[in-house]
């Protein structure tokens, strides 16, 4: 008896292997935005760090030079933040527009594997009709009598 054989398998592959890409390329923006949050955490926390030593000074002398330099060093922690904070939007979009092509790569499969289905179960179908006849046709042999000459 023959066996079913889907003519698109290789594309039902290939597409599969597709969506095990747009898994891995998700995966790994979604390792990438979370580092990046936590920079961007680790950098408030500094700011937080930096702002709380300076509180602490309170009634005490400073001078304008240390002011200054923690000014500055508070101004580049603030363009940092702010900087990885864009990028991490960037990062957040391709990871959208990547989820997207995921979905569509799914959906692809699905649709491929659901034609599998159908067609294998009409194969099914035809092969159970196909031996019915067979089995059909030996009972009517089997019980056909030869007329006497």
């Amino acid at each position: 008896m023959p066996t079913f054989q889907f003519r698109l398998a290789p594309v039902l592959r290939l597409r599969e292997r597709t969506q095990e890409e747009k898994e891995s390329e998700l995966r790994a923006l979604t390792l990438e935005r979370a580092r990046r949050e936590a920079e961007i955490a680790a950098l408030n926390a500094e700011f937080d760090r930096l702002d709380a030593d300076l509180s602490a000074r309170t009634g005490l002398t400073v001078s304008p030079i240390d002011l200054k330099l923690r000014d500055e060093y508070a101004q580049l922690l603030i363009a940092a933040i702010e900087r990885k904070q864009r990028d991490l939007a960037a990062l957040g979009e391709q990871a959208a527009r990547k989820q997207q092509e995921l979905t569509e790569a799914m959906r692809d499969v699905k649709s491929l594997e659901s034609l599998r289905h159908r067609l294998a179960e009409k194969f099914r179908r035809e092969q159970n009709v196909a031996e019915q006849k067979f089995l059909d046709e030996l009972g009517r042999r089997r019980f056909y009598v030869k007329p006497a000459s």
